[in-house]
Order: structure tokens, then C-alpha cells, then sequence
């Protein structure tokens, strides 16, 4: 069975709307019209800048990384890049990773990098399935379709939170 909404399994979308909306009442308190916003890991549309613009959500620019994308987009408040060397030379007030860290290479990723980008005071917001999602993503993914096997099948890693502070703590976060 593969249940398909447009060109992604059905569930995708209704996936990414929980991750945003997980972030939202936090991003209302914390963005500005003059925020720097890094998206990393943004898929090659830039999804969560559309999310942005449409909840009417404050920023300055939105500048969205994924080593995926195909094409660069450009514009006046949105940046959508597949090159690592343009966004380390900003300072964000906002990174997001939104389903991003399970895909990495744990525990030999280095997240150093965060803190030379991230603005004092920066903010960072992630989401990653947990070890209790695992079985109920491959369920839905495999046996159903209705959640992108490709995503599923590129998970290296589900995370406890404790493994999550942990982590950030190790990068000097406070968490």
C-alpha cells in the first residue's frame, strides 16, 4: 500500500505542521523583524519559511541549508543554499533543525559550529523522532507508505532526551 498526497506519502505534511507547531508558540516569543533565521537541514523548498511567512511569524531573513538542494533560491528575505561556506559567515538569532539530527552521523557529528554562527543569547530548536517513534515510523513507512521511506530508511540514530542534553551540553548549550 502507498498512500500518496500529491508527491509525498500522506502523512509527510501532517508530520512537518506537529514539527512547526511544536516550535511556534516559542518562535512568537523569540522572533523579531530584525531575526537572522538558519533553517538547517531545510529540505529544498524551504518549507518552514513558507510555514513562516503564511503564520505571519517576524523575521528579517530566512536562510535555509540542506546539502540536498538542487537549485539556489534567492531573494530579499530568503536564502536557499546547498553551500556550507555561505551561512557560516552570519550570526543567527534562530537555528532550527527540524527532523534533522536523527539523519547524522551520531555521536561523531561535531556541532561545534552552532555556537561560532548562533548570536549570544541565539536560540536553537530542534525536533528528532524518539527510540519509541522507531517502530511506529518503520510501521507507517514500510508496511503502509504513508511516511517517506526514504527518510525512514536514512534515520542513523532515535534519540532519548537525556541523550539530547547530553549532546548539547557537550557543545557548551544550555539546554
Amino acid at each position: 500500500m502507498d498512500l500518496k498526497n500529491k508527491d509525498e506519502p500522506v502523512l509527510e505534511p501532517l508530520l512537518r505542521q506537529i514539527r512547526f507547531g511544536v516550535a511556534k508558540s516559542l518562535l512568537e516569543n523569540i522572533l523579531i523583524k530584525d531575526s537572522l533565521v538558519l533553517d538547517y537541514g531545510c529540505g529544498p523548498e524551504g518549507k518552514f519559511y513558507k510555514y513562516l511567512k503564511k503564520n505571519k511569524i517576524p523575521f528579517k531573513k530566512y536562510i535555509g541549508y540542506d546539502p540536498l538542494s538542487k537549485d539556489e533560491i534567492m531573494s530579499k528575505d530568503v536564502l536557499i543554499t546547498a553551500d556550507f561556506k555561505k551561512i557560516m559567515n552570519l550570526k543567527y538569532d534562530l537555528i532550527t533543525m527540524f527532523a534533522v539530527l536523527e539523519h547524522l552521523d551520531y555521536p561523531y557529528f561535531d556541532f561545534s559550529f552552532l555556537n561560532k554562527i548562533m548570536k549570544r543569547n541565539g536560540y536553537l530548536i530542534l525536533t528528532t523522532p524518539t527510540k519509541s517513534a522507531k517502530f511506529i515510523l518503520e510501521f507507517l513507512s514500510y508496511k503502509l507508505g504513508m511516511v517517506s521511506e526514504r527518510e525512514i530508511e536514512e534515520h542513523k540514530h532515535y534519540f532519548s532526551v537525556s541523550e539530547i542534553a547530553s549532546l548539547f551540553k557537550k557543545y557548551g548549550f544550555k539546554v
